[in-house]
């Protein structure tokens, strides 16, 4: 157990740590949790968040609460900002760990942890100041935690009354858990974990079993830690803010994001099929093992109902997320740990000796394919190397083949494993090591470069020219992340009119803004000093169509840093 545990450990320190300064913030939501914890520490309010000199009303504060403790012990960086993500993806690997070790033994959950630490999903959401991943980690703590106290079957030496204290510490534990997830994200914690484990709770019931295993007192003293934790932070909220913070984050926040799209484009129903097969990368063509095994247990009409359980967890947040109007890729993160679980399980069984044919063929086929598909993210590092302008090209190219080889050694370990039949265990192996040096090398040598990012450059240009420090304000670019690294409140310009006003001030005011605005403003007869300019391409928004078309006119900006006089 403690030897699986370490090599968890020192996993998910290759994946969510290393690098966790890099790159520099981007544009993107980041920033704002980023630059929110950091007012906080500095105006040393730890009850309203604040961002750009105003208060922010959109989420609660536990992330900021995390990242300003960070701060405070680490200093402002983005990696104290990323921190607790990070944190948050090593609690998510051991949930799926303990989750599998309680199902299926100690080799699944070697696995489930694995898959859990690699995936794409993880990794991705591990090295951004979000609190999606957190989320992530308190939905799944609390449903794990509420299926063990509620429904488990357990085993004590001591009896009945060692087993109430079990299920009341695993209670406590769901409790807590539930109430951090309300304090990340508001509602949608608590929701999603009373629909998974509601259900299950009915279902047991149904076939004649009680609702619950546990005694009812320690039921109410869970939701009595639920309340008593998650409420308090909520009324002085409403006490100090009254009727703008609760319409702001209760109903704009959570019922105008699910049931309109008000917040975002509405998306197809079938929008989050390929974002979990995307998220679950390179772990994903091994979900092709599920099909064998459910044509069998199909046959002997004998359904596991562990996996029945896992396959119901994983469902909740893809059915809730799929009947919402807004969508975004990553509100299913609460998938992973059952999904994890499931592959681990899958992969395991199909490297033991007596696995069968289709099995076997099925695993060996899906360690090719997910050799190829880090291969393949190499091929695009490389074909988009014109927009990485942080490194020269030749060095961009060089990473990129170095990802492709490792891909293509990973695909390679399979093939060598399948003819030498008794070394599959190597596959998983050269598979999440594939992971763990595409990721390192993405963040450390193809998004970052040696020297300041643009918007650390362009930072320190603003306060280079604020002589006295003046007014400064920006307009369609660094949206979030340019008041992070100033360290003051900006203006923000919404129209070239607002622009073109701010510049008419009678003091004198500093404006960063894009280069063919900044046209725009001249041929309008705006009159302005360029001081400097800076190349820029926000990553922050680099999607699936920006490899496959990497065009450098459409991302390569100029930002420019102009004044009135």
């Amino acid at each position: 157990m403690f030897r699986h545990a370490a090599i968890l450990v020192g996993l998910c320190g290759l994946t969510f740590l290393v690098g966790l300064g890099q790159p520099a913030l981007t544009d993107s939501d980041e920033a704002f949790y980023a630059e929110s914890a950091r007012e906080m520490v500095e105006r040393n309010d730890w009850l309203t968040p604040y961002f750009n000199g105003q208060p922010r009303f959109e989420k609660p504060v536990l992330y900021y609460w995390l990242a300003a403790a960070a701060y405070q012990i680490a200093g402002v960086s983005p990696g104290a900002a990323r921190l607790p993500s990070a944190l948050a993806g090593f609690g998510l690997v051991f949930v799926a760990w303990a989750c599998a070790r309680r199902y299926y033994g100690a080799p699944t959950a070697l696995m489930a942890g694995v898959v859990a630490a690699t995936c794409f999903a993880a990794v991705a959401m591990a090295h951004q100041s979000l609190p999606d991943l957190p989320l992530a980690f308190l939905i799944a703590l609390s449903t794990w935690a509420s299926l063990v106290g509620l429904l488990e079957e357990t085993a004590h030496d001591g009896g009945a009354a060692a087993d109430g204290r079990h299920r009341r510490a695993w209670l406590v534990v769901a409790g807590v858990a539930a109430a951090g997830a309300f304090l990340v994200k508001g509602p949608v914690g608590p929701v999603l974990v009373a629909l998974a484990v509601v259900p299950a709770a009915a279902f047991d019931w149904w076939r004649g079993g009680a609702l619950w295993r546990a005694r009812t007192v320690d039921v109410l003293l869970a939701a009595a830690l639920f309340f008593l934790l998650a409420l308090p932070w909520y009324g002085a909220m409403a006490i100090g803010h009254g009727s703008a913070y609760l319409d702001r984050f209760f109903f704009a926040e959570n019922f105008d994001r699910f049931a309109t799209d008000r917040y975002n484009d509405p998306r197809p129903i079938w929008y989050y099929v390929p974002i979990v097969a995307g998220g679950m990368l390179p772990w994903t063509p091994f979900m092709t093992l599920w099909i064998p095994a459910l044509r069998r247990a199909w046959n002997r009409r004998e359904f596991d109902t562990r996996a029945v359980r896992l396959v119901a967890w994983a469902a909740v947040p893809l059915l809730f997320y799929t009947l919402s109007v807004g969508k975004q890729p990553r509100y299913i993160l609460p998938m992973l740990v059952p999904l994890a679980v499931l592959i681990g399980r899958a992969l395991t069984q199909a490297m033991q000796a007596d696995a069968t044919r289709t099995d076997r063929r099925l695993f060996v086929a899906g360690g090719v394919a997910a050799g190829i598909v880090v291969a393949l993210i190499g091929a695009s590092v490389w074909y988009a190397r014109a927009l990485l302008i942080q490194r020269p090209g030749v060095v961009v190219g060089g990473v990129a083949d170095a990802i492709a080889m490792v891909g293509g050694i990973a695909a390679t370990v399979t093939l060598w494993a399948a003819w030498k039949s008794r070394y599959l265990r190597a596959v998983p192996v050269a598979i999440a090591a594939a992971v763990v040096v595409t990721a390192a090398a993405t963040r450390t040598m193809v998004l970052a470069g040696p020297g300041p990012a643009p918007v650390e450059r362009m930072a320190s240009l603003v306060a280079e020219a604020r002589q006295a420090d003046e007014p400064y304000g920006r307009y369609r670019v660094f949206d979030r992340n340019l008041v992070y690294y100033v360290g003051t409140p900006h203006t923000e310009l919404v129209s070239l009119e607002a622009v073109r006003d701010f510049l008419r001030s009678p003091e004198r005011v500093l404006v960063v803004l894009r280069s063919d605005d900044a046209e725009a403003l001249a041929l309008r007869g705006v009159p302005f000093a360029r001081i400097a300019g800076v190349p820029y391409v926000n990553t922050g928004n680099f999607n699936l169509r920006t490899f496959l078309d990497p065009d450098p006119d459409r991302y390569v900006l100029t930002v420019l840093l102009i004044a009135n006089r």
